[in-house]
């Protein structure tokens, strides 16, 4: 037993997982697999209707992000999509971009309707009250628990406590994950003890959500042992525990991160290094990502990560790093990817970069003659 940044007795009794932990893209697949099925990739044979081509000349990179994200919140064939839209949406904070998010609370997925509530909770959207307020008695459990996050965030803490028992009675173990996220960004130090019993969890996906939100709450003990995953030499264990790192934003992380960016085995977790500098207004990390956006050279030995999925993963993972690195170097690859890539969810994770990099360090960017795209 530990005390927290709050004086707090917490024992972390945390179990050894197996390894497979989403990052980026593929931990929001986890979350809207609690939500619901059918979140399978677009076909190859269907490239994405909101490619921008026509849109070149003098559209500024700001200005394409935003028309993607808007056509990607309606993206018909994958509900992955269309959370992760939303997702950017709210990382951008982009005014003119709200009304898409409240009409992702009405997606017929509830992977979507449970991405909608978490932004309109982080932006505290006033306006999207009504509608959240719905959802409190939505059939889907996990959107019920990011209808209470909203809520909370919008000064209705009324019935706050019922995400503690969603994360600690819930029969659905996905919804303990997003039970225990939500609780990490409410940011409020009585989600510590329940946070802490999650960490006895039977499902090492539970603890490793609570470890996180209690990284983020400021728990001592958690930030230690993540530290002490970074170092463990499992490509999946430290890329997490160097994004849960990342999250926490703690200026005191900075020279373990630089020591991952610069020695880790795993590019993933060089980027996820990268990602947490960037989150600490650190630049280091920006060639690596830069040429994370162009990777195609997958681990062939790596018998359950299919090479597509590795590609896919790392260029999302550069993306998101380098979003948060805000250098407006970055803004002409990132549009490249936003006119002429094939797959939405970098289209997507591009467009999403270009609005925090625009936003921290606006800079005119005009974008390139765009390349028509044609069905294979």
């Amino acid at each position: 037993m530990k005390t927290d940044a709050r004086g707090e007795r917490v024992p972390l009794n945390r179990r050894a997982a197996d390894g497979a932990r989403g990052c980026g893209w593929m931990r929001l697949a986890l979350l809207l697999a609690a939500a619901g099925a059918g979140c399978a990739a677009p076909g190859p044979a269907d490239p994405y209707p909101a490619t921008l081509s026509g849109r070149g000349g003098a559209a500024t990179s700001p200005d394409l992000a935003r028309e993607c994200l808007r056509r990607a919140v309606v993206y018909p064939d994958n509900p992955v999509v269309r959370a992760a839209a939303v997702e950017a949406m709210a990382a951008a904070d982009d005014e003119t971009l709200r009304p898409r998010i409240r009409l992702a609370l009405l997606d017929e997925h509830p992977g979507v309707r449970f991405a909608a509530c978490a932004a309109v909770g982080d932006l505290r959207d006033e306006s999207a009250d009504a509608a959240v307020r719905k959802l409190l008695d939505d059939p889907d459990a996990s959107v019920r628990a990011a209808a209470l996050y909203a809520r909370h965030g919008l000064g209705h803490r009324e019935r706050s406590g019922e995400l503690v028992d969603l994360l600690l009675t819930h029969s659905d173990s996905l919804v303990r994950c997003n039970a225990a996220m939500l609780l990490g960004r409410l940011g409020e130090s009585s989600a510590v003890p329940p946070l802490a019993r999650a960490m006895r969890d039977k499902d090492p996906r539970v603890q490793d959500f609570a470890l996180e939100a209690l990284a983020a709450l400021g728990v001592e003990e958690a930030r230690s042992q993540l530290h002490y995953m970074s170092h463990s030499g499992i490509g999946s264990q430290e890329a997490f525990a160097v994004g849960a790192l990342g999250a926490a934003r703690n200026p005191a992380d900075a020279e373990l991160l630089k020591e991952k960016l610069g020695n880790a085995a795993h590019l993933e977790t060089r980027l996820a290094a990268a990602r947490a500098l960037g989150r600490l207004e650190n630049r280091d990390g920006l060639d690596i990502s830069l040429k994370g956006l162009s990777f195609n050279r997958p681990r062939r030995e790596e018998s359950d990560d299919a090479p597509e999925a590795q590609r896919v993963r790392i260029r999302l993972m550069a993306a998101a790093a380098l979003g948060d690195i805000g250098d407006p170097a970055a803004l002409p690859a990132l549009v490249r990817i936003l006119e002429r890539d094939e797959d939405p969810r970098l289209q997507v994770a591009a467009a999403g970069a270009i609005l925090k990099i625009s936003r921290e360090a606006p800079a005119p960017f005009s974008s390139p003659p765009p390349t028509p795209l044609t069905k294979p």
